[in-house]
């Protein structure tokens, strides 16, 4: 009887010595999962700060690309074309004869290549956004738009302009001008409707054109082509949301909303 007490008695402690290991165990499998888990959340975070840094410095090297492109228009190839100019200006050729008429058409070419490469360097530069904001930057390039023949472009404002910061606002620019580009480029659009609205703490860009649209699911996944990768990265960096919406032979519309 002793011995089947002594049998009870270690089967019960053997059998409360495993539930306890057992209960250790997955105590520390429950902790080691809980560690885990912080880890793999900070290694995300940590990737996340990286890649949005990463994307920062990358976007930073364009624009400073940007504005080295903008000075050497402006104080050499603008140089050197003023320079042609004035040499062309200076020669002694009786007037009337066939050579005096073609310089004259050759200073014309050259003053014109000369208000482009302006017109090119100004649009290149974030100088204008610190002097006169977004809205005036917006009205250069209107002015520049509309010399071209097509597409007729159409501007509004709405609402109360309201200052931005400085990089916010340069980046504003940069996806309205890759978006332009991409329509003069690709769309074949006649219209072009350009409108910014400032109201509900928020700025909306939308950027509408006639053209032949596009699939927007086949074009976002060549991002080589259309320039909409680059247009989200920077609407990314300024934790602005940014829509595209296509129909074929209908037209295409661009919507950056951004708070502030």
């Amino acid at each position: 009887m002793q011995d089947k007490e002594v049998v009870i008695s270690i089967v019960i402690i053997c059998t409360l010595l495993i539930i306890i290991l057992i209960g250790f165990i997955a105590v520390i499998l429950l902790l080691y999962q809980k560690k885990q888990n912080l880890f793999n959340t900070k290694l995300v975070g940590i990737k996340a700060n990286y890649d949005k840094e990463l994307l920062k410095t990358q976007l930073e090297i364009q624009e400073d690309t940007f504005q080295y492109i903008s000075r050497e228009i402006h104080d050499n190839i603008g140089q050197f074309i003023s320079l042609a100019k004035l040499q062309l200006n200076t020669l002694e050729i009786k007037e009337g004869t066939p050579a005096a008429l073609r310089i004259y058409d050759a200073v014309d070419l050259l003053t014109r290549a000369l208000d482009e490469l302006r017109d090119l360097s100004r649009s290149l530069s974030s100088e204008i956004i610190r002097n006169g904001g977004l809205t005036t930057a917006m009205e250069q390039l209107i002015i520049q738009l509309q010399k071209l023949a097509a597409p007729e472009v159409i501007y509004e404002l709405k609402g109360d302009y309201q200052f931005l910061d400085e990089q916010k606002e340069i980046f504003i620019l940069r996806i309205l001008q890759e978006a332009i580009n991409n329509v003069i480029r690709h769309s074949g659009a006649s219209s072009l409707r350009i409108s910014l609205t400032y109201e509900n703490n928020s700025l909306t860009m939308a950027i509408r054109d006639n053209g032949r649209g596009f699939n927007t699911a086949s074009k976002e996944n060549n991002t080589n082509t259309s320039g909409l990768s680059n247009m989200r990265k920077r609407a990314k960096m300024i934790d602005a949301s940014f829509e595209v919406e296509s129909v074929l032979n209908t037209g295409t519309v661009i919507t950056l909303v951004v708070p502030y």
